[in-house]
């Protein structure tokens, strides 16, 4: 099947293969077989026959293409089988399809088959022929830091020393710049080599000219220069030496190392553009292009620079002096997005493609839709620069010494440049990093027992081993989920685990064995172990708020806290998430001492995977309320309520209610509906069935603090509604008086025709206006006096019944016994 035709032959005849035996699955599962197996015995045994026919094919199929790979197929005999091994059937599908889908891509020449020692080298995709998605992303890509001079150490545990071999355009020397100095967690690192020179700098006086925009170069008819030799490097520097502004960007690769790659970085100038391969052997030698990046005369334009910053320092040993961060400069100018893609739609009416965005820029030789996505994020960005600088200049104010937005992204962009990159060490045993699992369970909303706490922890730790030993990223190993899921469920038989992994990478299927051992391991181990919420304390948690821990390192975890009431320990809730436990209840004050937290009957409650309350509700009698501790601004007072004062929740002996009691229902809704009286702001107080006011504990306490609760601006919105009620009252008051004047006017006017007797006086036919020709007369004022209408009384017939009001949520009904 070396041909173009032989290959259309074949794919004819499986086409139409797989379409006659789809078309016949789809017939057989629309019938009744159930049905047909209860009234014909010949369909029955027909059927069970076809049924061991195509699991034994189905089994060879499994075992053909398991073959050599180590994976043993799921035993398929019967129906209940084949659910049990269905996560098998469908990796094993999956993989079946990946290796069609990478021969269709060497037969058509996406990808050209290479020879063994080629494939050691590079990977040849096709430049010009479009790839799908998920080919942009994921490439069978031979690794390049492999190559690398100086190959990455994923193990190394001192502190990461900057590349530089030599340091232009120094204020500092490069020896007295490279001292190891102690950080503020007491650790050692080497400072920022260029942090004076950064520190010291200023833009050159063209960034501070309004001037026109100057256009770009047509993008369809220029394009760029690939840079991946010394000489090339040599020509392009020599150009950027020229220039007063130049645009840099940069292509990362996460997916397939540890710390990650630059894949390339593009420079643009007004007049050109250079797309530089990073992943050559001697990319170290890149750092001449310091010569350029550190001079603070030519300014560097970046969008988004904060990852950028680290990466060059990493990979390159480049620095940059004299950034300008078009991101900061849109966020000053209050744009309503800050997106590079945004800004390229505004100002160049360019739309970019985000596929690309997450593409594996390690392909090489670029396709050509990449190529032009790389070249586009530099080509307009000096334009956009321009009309930045011009927007920024006009909206400054120069009567304020702070008020140059310029000067503004200027210091924003040099806390940008100022970063340096920092190795990620691991720590087993307290889970302290960025990378470490304590930054991880501290984040995480549930609750682990002692047991999955110990699965957890191990299982986290594996994963960062793995990954740096085979230099792939922590989530190509094993994603955040699938070690929460892990840690939870505690598999321990293959197919299990593999089910919670899904989808499975290279080095996760060869290293599952291992990891099964590590969760037994663990999970024997964990019985005994630490339980969460020991494990936060001991780590100091001190501040927890659902679900989310601020590490005591935080100072806005603890500085708002008094130092008596910081955290002491931690609970568990009926939800089983951790919560912080205060020694005194800043919500019940000291209802709730502190004994309960050392009840070992409570602590043994809170260790059960059954329902349980972080704060237990105490019987609450009258003595509870007797010393409230209410925290005013001026301190602290004691406001001692009323001994003779019957407490809220006193228990009553049943008793049959009176004649005269009055009961209330949703009492509690009446809060939102209390109103304030004419020369008070305070509610009407709330009866009880005595008709006395209700008091408790807290209601004098109330009364004495007064004012000094309330804030001033809340008092003063009350008055101001309390003044409009009474004004729409008064406005009603005033109204219902006029309808009474009236309708004594009306009686009044229904009396003149009675004698003085009271009898009706005799009609005047002779004199009475006319009913029928009636005519409408004008008044002095102008007001139209209508005639007499002859069909008025029709109007007094009986009315329909009148809608039902239903009774809405919040209100209150009275019943009178």
């Amino acid at each position: 099947m070396t041909t173009e035709k032989d290959f259309k032959e074949l794919k004819s005849t499986v086409s139409a293969a797989l379409v006659r035996t789809t078309r016949t699955a789809g017939q057989i599962a629309s019938e009744d077989l159930a049905f047909q197996r209860s009234i014909n015995p010949d369909v029955d045994r027909l059927l069970d026959q076809q049924n061991k026919r195509l699991l034994s094919l189905v089994q060879i199929l499994n075992k053909t293409a398991t073959a050599g790979s180590g994976t043993v197929p799921p035993s398929l005999h019967n129906a209940e089988s084949v659910d049990d091994g269905w996560r098998g059937i469908v990796d094993i599908v999956d993989n079946l399809l990946e290796k069609a889908d990478a021969c269709l891509d060497e037969f058509t020449g996406v990808v050209k088959k290479l020879t063994p020692g080629q494939q050691n080298e590079t990977s040849v995709v096709d430049s010009k022929k479009p790839l799908s998605k998920r080919e942009y992303r994921y490439q069978n890509i031979p690794k390049p830091q492999r190559l690398f001079r100086r190959a990455p150490k994923n193990d190394e545990t001192a502190p990461f020393k900057p590349l530089l071999q030599s340091k232009p355009n120094a204020v500092v020397s490069l020896e007295d710049s490279l001292v190891l100095a102690p950080g503020k967690d007491g650790s050692l690192h080497y400072n920022h080599p260029y942090e004076k020179e950064i520190v010291q700098s200023m833009y050159p006086d063209t960034a501070y000219l309004q001037d026109d925009p100057i256009t770009y170069q047509p993008f369809e008819s220029t394009t760029a220069t690939w840079v991946d030799t010394p000489e090339a490097v040599q020509d392009m520097l020599q150009d950027l030496k020229n220039a007063k502004e130049i645009a840099v960007d940069l292509e990362h690769h996460d997916l397939h190392s540890y710390v990650g790659l630059v894949s390339l970085m593009q420079i643009s100038t007004r007049e050109k553009d250079w797309i530089v391969d990073t992943l050559v052997p001697w990319r170290e030698d890149f750092q001449v292009l310091n010569e350029v990046f550190t001079d603070p005369r030519i300014i560097k334009v970046l969008h988004g620079s904060n990852s950028d910053i680290v990466w060059l320092q990493r990979d390159l040993g480049l620095y940059i002096v004299g950034l300008f961060d078009t991101y900061h400069a849109s966020r000053l100018l209050r744009y309503p997005k800050h997106g590079l893609a945004y800004l390229l739609h505004h100002f160049a009416h360019y739309e970019t493609d985000k596929r690309y965005q997450m593409a594996d820029w390690r392909m090489r030789p670029l396709p050509e839709q990449m190529y032009d996505y790389a070249r586009s994020d530099t080509h307009f960005l000096l334009y956009i620069y321009d009309n930045l600088r011009n927007e920024l200049l006009t909206k400054s104010d120069p009567t304020n010494p702070n008020g140059s937005l310029i000067d503004n992204v200027r210091e924003l962009s040099k806390g940008e440049a100022l970063q340096r990159y920092e190795r990620q060490f691991y720590d087993a045993d307290t889970g302290s990093g960025l990378l470490g699992w304590y930054n991880m369970l501290s984040r995480s909303p549930g609750h682990l027992n002692q047991e999955q706490l110990a699965v957890f922890r191990a299982v986290h730790g594996w994963r960062d081993k793995i990954a740096r030993q085979k230099d792939e990223s922590l989530f190509h190993i094993l994603s955040n989920q699938a070690v929460f899921t892990i840690a939870q469920e505690m598999p321990t038989r293959l197919p299990d685990l593999l089910g919670f992994c899904h989808p499975i990478s290279t080095a996760m299927r060869k290293a599952v064995p291992e990891l099964i051992r590590v969760i037994q391991t663990a999970k024997a181990a964990g019985v005994n172990g630490l339980e969460m919420k020991e494990l936060m304390k001991a780590r100091g948690h001190a501040h927890i708020q659902h679900g989310i821990a601020l590490p005591s390192s935080t100072p806005s975890a603890t500085n708002h806290v008094p130092a008596a009431n910081r955290a002491a320990s931690v609970l568990t809730n009926a939800r089983g998430d951790s919560v912080a436990a205060l020694p005194s209840s800043q919500f019940w004050g000291p209802t709730l001492g502190g004994e309960f937290m050392t009840n070992p009957k409570f602590l043994n409650a809170t260790r059960t995977n059954g329902p349980c309350l972080a704060l237990p509700l105490p019987p609450l009698t009258a003595e509870v309320f007797q010393i409230q501790r209410v925290e005013v601004s001026s301190g602290l007072v004691n406001a001692p309520s009323d001994p003779g004062a019957r407490a809220e929740h006193q228990y009553t002996k049943k008793r049959k209610p009176r004649e005269d009691d009055i009961l209330i229902l949703k009492e509690a809704a009446r809060a939102k509906k209390q109103k304030f009286s004419d020369g008070q702001n305070e509610p009407e107080p709330v009866l009880t069935s005595e008709g006395v006011p209700r008091k408790n504990g807290m209601a004098e306490a109330t009364e004495q603090m007064g004012t000094s609760l309330r804030d001033a601006q809340k008092d003063q919105e009350a008055q101001e509604r309390a003044r409009r009620r009474r004004e729409r009252k008064l406005q009603k008051d005033i109204k219902k008086q006029q309808e009474k004047d009236e309708e004594v006017k009306r009686t009044a006017g229904d009396n003149e025709g009675r004698g003085e007797d009271g009898a009706p006086e005799a009609f005047d036919y002779e004199n009475a206006p006319s009913v029928l020709h009636a005519r409408t007369e004008r008044g002095g004022g102008g007001t139209v006096t209508k005639g007499i209408d002859p069909y008025a009384k029709s109007l007094d017939a009986p009315k329909g019944m009148r809608r039902v009001q239903k009774e809405g949520p919040g209100r209150s009904i009275t019943y009178k016994s």
